[in-house]
């Protein structure tokens, strides 16, 4: 595999968890969604030695993001200086709350799953221990 393809990969997959991050905090400003952009793609070079490591840390990320986006919600509410959610409200916070936990399940149980087939290829490839010598 050439020395490139893992890069390529994780600007692949920084451009994919920018776009989750932006639409968690949405709205955000442009510079702030080209530095997650950027700060996701180093941080996935530097994680992801292959195109698998890099695709299993962005789907972790983007478990973590999904999680949090009935947080973020709640924080914008808080933020406006809401005290008590309206009834209106809280029919917009409560599909959220469950969007965001189906698709944190499914992206951190991905990531799991990717994680634990990268280790299994990488436990097959290694040449078994020799046995003791005997005396």
């Amino acid at each position: 595999m050439s020395e490139w393809t893992p890069k390529l990969n994780a600007i692949a997959a920084g451009v994919v968890v920018a776009f989750g991050f932006t639409m968690v905090w949405n709205p955000i400003p442009v510079s702030w969604a080209a530095m997650a952009g950027v700060g996701f793609t180093v941080l996935l070079v530097w994680l992801g030695s292959t195109p698998g490591y890099v695709w299993a840390w962005a789907f972790l990320f983007l478990g973590l993001e999904s999680l949090s986006w009935p947080l973020v919600e709640i924080i914008k509410l808080r933020m406006s200086g809401v005290t008590e959610p309206s009834e209106e409200q809280m029919k917009d916070l409560v599909p959220t709350l469950f969007m965001g936990v189906i698709c944190a399940t499914f992206f951190l149980a991905f990531a799991y799953g990717v994680f634990r087939w990268i280790k299994r290829g990488e436990q097959a490839t290694e040449p078994p221990d020799e046995p003791p010598p005997k005396v």
